[in-house]
C-alpha cells in the first residue's frame, strides 16, 4: 500500500491539484513503521507510522470546483478524528485519484511547536512530541505545573511495577492504585477481553517517561492525580486502544475504580492549555471548580467529568483496538 501510495502522492503533485480535505470517518489499519511488541526504554519510536482508511470530503481550493466525497488508504503520523482536516491532493478529471500528502499532514504537525516562545520550548518540544507519535502505552497528564506523557510497557516477571530512577520514587502509591484498577478489569467489559487472568503475575510493567526528564520542581505530591492516566496507559498498551493525542487524564483512584478530586486544580487547567489539550478528562468531583475557571483561562480546552475510571478510560482511549492487535504474550 505505501509504495502505491507514494507513487500517486508524486504523481499528483506534478499533475494534480491542492486541496484540503475534511475526515468524514477513519478506521487504523495497524501501526505502518512501529516495533510493535514489547519497547524498551532507550528504543527510538519517534519515526512510526499508522496505516489507516479514510473517508474525506474534498474541498478545492478553487471555489468555483464542487466538493466531493472520496475513500483512500494512507498514512499518518498523528492519529486524526472525525472533522479534522488533511491536505490532498487530487485530479481533477478522476475524482478516484485522490491521495494525502502525509509528508506535509506531519510537517505542519511539528512546525506548530515552532509557535512556543524560545524560552518555553526548552525541554517543552520533547514533552509535546507525544503529540505527533502515536503509539500504544502513552498517555498525558498534568502535573504540578507541566505536562507530562507517561507510558507503559510490559516484560516477562513477576507482577511487579517498576519505574527506575526519580520516576520510581514519584510514581509510587499512583502507579500501585492504577495497577490495581486495571487488573480488576481483566476479563470483563470490553477493553481488555482477551487477557489471561494469570498475565500479570508472570509479567511486570514499566512505568517511563515518554519523553525528557522529570522536572525539577515536580514533588511526591503532585503524583496521586496521575493515577487516572497510568490506568489509560497501561490498558492502551494490554488492550490495544490508542489514547487519544487531544486528551490528557487526571484523577485519584480508589480501589472500588472511584476517580476522586484532584488538588490544585486551576494549575492543573493551566498546564493542559499550555500543552494545547483539547480535552481534559477530570474527576466530576472537581466540576464546581472546573466551572469557575474563567473562558478567557481555559481557550479552547473542554472538561469531560467522570466519575469512575471506566467513564475516564470511554472518553481518553480509541473506541477500536488497532486492527491485527494481540494481547502481549
Amino acid at each position: 500500500m505505501l509504495f502505491r501510495h507514494k507513487h500517486l502522492l508524486e504523481e499528483l503533485r506534478k499533475h494534480g491539484l491542492k486541496a484540503r480535505a475534511e475526515i468524514l470517518s477513519m478506521t487504523t489499519l495497524g501501526e505502518g513503521g512501529g516495533s510493535g511488541g514489547m519497547r524498551t526504554p532507550d528504543e527510538d519510536l519517534t519515526k512510526t507510522w499508522t496505516d489507516c482508511k479514510m473517508k474525506l470530503r474534498v474541498v478545492p481550493e478553487d471555489r468555483a470546483e464542487a466538493s466531493f466525497e472520496a475513500e483512500v488508504l494512507t498514512r499518518i503520523h498523528t492519529l486524526k478524528f472525525k472533522g479534522a482536516h488533511v491536505p490532498v491532493w487530487y485530479d481533477h478529471r478522476d475524482h478516484s485519484k485522490v491521495v494525502v500528502d502525509y509528508e506535509e499532514d506531519a510537517r505542519n504537525a511539528m512546525t506548530s511547536l515552532a509557535t512556543i516562545s524560545a524560552d518555553a520550548r526548552v525541554g517543552t518540544g520533547e514533552r509535546l512530541a507525544h503529540r505527533y507519535d502515536q503509539r500504544l502505552g502513552l498517555a498525558w497528564t498534568p502535573v504540578g505545573g507541566h505536562l507530562l506523557p507517561l507510558e507503559v510497557i510490559c516484560r516477562p516477571g513477576q507482577g511487579r511495577l517498576v519505574a527506575h530512577g526519580p520516576l520510581g520514587a514519584a510514581v509510587g502509591e499512583a502507579g500501585e492504585a492504577a495497577l490495581a484498577a486495571v487488573r480488576g478489569r481483566v476479563g470483563s467489559g470490553t477493553l481488555l477481553p482477551s487477557l489471561a487472568p494469570d498475565w500479570f503475575a508472570t509479567h511486570d510493567l514499566y512505568v517511563l517517561l515518554g519523553f525528557g526528564g522529570l522536572p525539577d520542581d515536580v514533588v511526591p505530591a503532585d503524583w496521586p492525580g496521575t493515577c487516572a492516566a497510568i490506568a489509560a496507559a497501561m490498558v492502551s498498551q494490554l488492550g490495544g486502544h490508542m489514547v487519544r493525542t487531544d486528551v490528557a487524564l487526571t484523577g485519584v483512584l480508589a480501589p472500588t475504580g472511584e476517580l476522586l478530586p484532584v488538588d490544585g486544580f486551576a494549575e492543573k487547567t493551566d498546564s493542559a492549555v499550555a500543552g494545547h489539550v483539547r480535552h481534559l478528562v477530570v474527576p466530576a468531583g472537581n466540576e464546581r471548580e472546573a466551572r469557575s475557571v474563567p473562558e478567557r483561562r481555559r481557550k479552547d480546552l473542554e472538561f469531560v467529568y467522570a466519575s469512575t475510571l471506566d467513564q475516564a478510560l470511554q472518553a481518553a482511549l480509541s473506541r477500536r483496538p488497532i486492527k491485527g492487535f494481540e494481547p502481549p504474550a
